[in-house]
């Protein structure tokens, strides 16, 4: 028999079908829907680790990677983008970081972010520039940049972020020197630039000629500079935030006729409803339009809007005069919207009867956040409507209940990310009753909950797909309460535990040792126990992150006021 069983195990390895390595990519690819997701797969095989090695494209450094980045650079050879990010995660020399990535071989690395650093790492793009002079994208926001070498360095640019966070008088003739020297500039993010002079856009517009993407942030937009920008017939994405705008700019942008997909006018002034009308009767094919903090807006004014937009996929609004008769009114009119941001609003005001409504399948991400009016009667038809929903942001609505989003559990089955810090605060005596699974569940948010053991162990047991979850300043919480998330939760990789009183930081050992899938753990406050282990916890592959007891002082108090 075991010579049977033996020959049998031969023929059928012999009979397995090879498949070639791209196959085996685009498989994967079809199977993760995030990097993570390749983990496990990893696991496999030698064959299996060598494939996913390479599909790994995008590496953020921080500081607890820097002894392994040389390894990390070797092992992931078709890395398209590096991200450093400020000095809260990353603390050490940027030029030299920058000069030890150019010393290894990256042919795909087109796009490199050094944004919130503390200094403009001079030496280091000139030295990285030399290994990667084809460089795409650079992002540098968040500190005070040369263009003047960025110009120099890296010729083939096609798509910058720079942020002016002070005033300095070259900050024009620098605008200029940039964009003379980067014909193929797509993509211009100039954002905190009060400062611009109208010259400079003029010669942006005059030099990239090719401009897809502009955003720049304040000023006064003036006729002559509407004039510049219509000149631009590749312009699909423009970006005129917190700035003077009057209607006869935006008729003339209108006139235009420019390809526009996507426009952002969040926190303008200047113009009414007949000036932003104008301009979206001609933009027929607008996919994404942002008016947050348009102070005329109104019900009656959304309405006739959405009418106007049968194509937009995305829109941001905010006002008190901003009701459910606007969310509606958007459900209906734009079938094609996927995401919808109405922070601050009053939607929850008006009761609609639900023979009024339309299911709107193609409704994904709802951000709802501080809708002083919103109940669990509102989001009880959000439901109904929003069948596909995938992302749900209901953070300080105070007046829904825990009930309302087990109503969401249950009708929106595709549900991935839910944010529900404060949540019902005003009904307290709520409790979760759970008892079904929500298995698509990846990422919650219950910080600032009235939530017990009993409650978080249902919703680990329900939601045992979970990645990522918050309690921070779950007080009642305790370390019974999170043994119960870990064991649950197979899948979990970071959990945020800030002034959770009633948990001792011994628990953290316990959790990296048993739940290998953790990468992150917040710690619910800061001992030397955490502080002597944090090699050991990283070895494991855990990065454990506190927050010092000076700034955990000044972070309570101020919690204390704002709440």
């Amino acid at each position: 028999m075991a010579s049977s069983s033996s020959k049998n195990s031969r023929y059928h390895q012999h009979r397995q079908p090879h498949l070639p390595d791209e196959c085996w990519e685009s498989i994967f690819k079809h199977l993760t829907h995030h990097p993570h997701d390749l983990e496990s797969l990893s696991l496999v095989s030698k064959h299996f680790l060598s494939l996913t090695n390479r599909l790994l494209t995008h590496l953020t450094v921080f500081d607890p990677l820097l002894p392994l980045l040389p390894a990390l650079l070797r092992r992931f050879p078709n890395l398209t983008s590096i991200k450093v990010p400020g000095s809260r995660y990353f603390t050490g020399d940027i030029n030299a970081l920058l000069s030890q990535i150019a010393s290894f071989d990256l042919p795909s690395l087109h796009s490199l972010e050094i944004s919130y650093q503390d200094t403009f790492p001079s030496h280091g793009l000139r030295q990285f520039s030399q290994k990667f002079p084809t460089l795409k994208s650079l992002n540098c926001s968040r500190m005070r940049p040369n263009l003047v070498l960025i110009a120099e360095c890296f010729p083939n640019l096609e798509e910058i972020h720079v942020t002016f966070t002070s005033f300095y008088p070259e900050t024009d003739l620098q605008v200029k020197a940039l964009t003379s020297g980067l014909k193929k500039l797509r993509k211009v993010y100039l954002s905190g630039n009060y400062i611009l002079q109208d010259s400079s856009i003029f010669t942006l517009c005059q030099n990239c000629v090719s401009l897809e993407e502009l955003v720049v942030r304040g000023g006064i937009v003036t006729l002559e500079l509407i004039g510049t920008l219509v000149s631009l017939k590749c312009l699909t994405c423009l970006h005129l935030s917190h700035s003077d705008i009057s209607d006869e700019a935006l008729c003339a942008l209108a006139d235009g006729v420019l390809p526009l997909r996507e426009l952002s006018l969040q926190g303008c002034k200047g113009y009414q409803y007949s000036g932003i009308s104008s301009l979206l009767r001609k933009c027929n094919n607008l996919q994404c339009l942002d008016l947050q903090g348009t102070e005329f807006l109104n019900d009656e004014c959304v309405i006739e809007l959405s009418l106007l937009l049968a194509n937009l996929n995305v829109v941001k609004l905010s006002g008190k005069n901003l009701t459910d008769l606007s969310l509606f009114a958007i459900m209906r009119n734009c079938p094609l919207i996927t995401e919808i941001r109405m922070v601050g609003t009053s939607v929850g005001k008006h009761k609609l009867e639900e023979d009024c409504l339309v299911v709107n399948s193609h409704v994904k991400f709802l951000y709802l956040a501080s809708n002083s009016c919103l109940n669990d009667e509102s989001v009880k038809m959000i439901a109904l409507v929003c069948p596909n929903l995938e992302m749900i942001d209901l953070n300080h609505c105070r007046r829904v209940s825990k009930g309302a989003v087990e109503v969401l559990w249950r009708c929106c089955c595709k549900i991935q990310r839910m944010e529900l810090a404060l949540l019902g605060c005003e009904l307290s005596e709520f409790q979760f009753r759970v008892n079904f699974e929500v298995p698509t569940l990846l990422v919650l948010n219950l910080s600032q909950l009235s939530i017990t053991n009993e409650e978080i162990s249902l919703i680990s047991k329900s939601c045992y797909n979970l990645k990522e979850l918050n309690l921070n300043y779950c007080y009642k919480i305790t370390a019974s309460g999170v043994k119960q998330v870990v064991k649950n939760c197979k899948q979990l990789r970071m959990i945020s535990l800030y002034y959770c009183e009633n948990v001792s930081c011994d628990i953290v050992s316990w959790m990296v040792l048993a739940r290998p899938s953790l990468r992150k753990i917040r710690a619910p406050r800061c001992s030397s126990h955490i502080v002597d282990q944090r090699d050991y916890f990283l070895r494991h592959g855990c990065f454990v992150e506190w927050i010092p007891k000076e700034l955990s002082l000044i972070m309570k108090w101020s919690d204390q006021i704002f709440l």
